[in-house]
């Protein structure tokens, strides 16, 4: 860029941010993975539950930290999705259940 036009300031050019997937789940394939999980639930559960239900014999094992932003995303696509697929069973913690097929 500076043989082109020698006055352009290249400190002003950000560099590309890298997304750093998830090891265990594909792209677009976590929401359908919650989905099964509440269909073979019981009960509503709460997105701890879930990510700990998602993770459970996963090679490699999860960090703190990829522990705490999985079970975010399951929370985000939860309320993303709330009324639609699923809805919220209680509070304190949060619980979730998939929607009834006639509602």
């Amino acid at each position: 860029m500076k043989m082109l036009d020698p006055e352009v300031s290249v400190r002003g050019i950000s560099a590309k941010r890298r997304n750093t997937g998830n090891p265990w789940f594909k792209r677009g394939t976590l929401h359908r993975t919650v989905v099964d999980v509440l269909r073979r639930s019981q009960e509503a559960l709460s997105a701890d539950e879930i990510c700990r239900v998602l993770l459970d014999g996963k090679r490699p094992p999860p960090t703190k930290m990829q522990e705490a932003n999985l079970q975010a995303a399951i929370l985000a696509g939860l309320r993303k999705r709330d009324g639609k697929e699923v809805e919220k069973a209680g509070d304190k913690p949060q619980r979730w259940r998939l929607k009834e097929a006639g509602n």
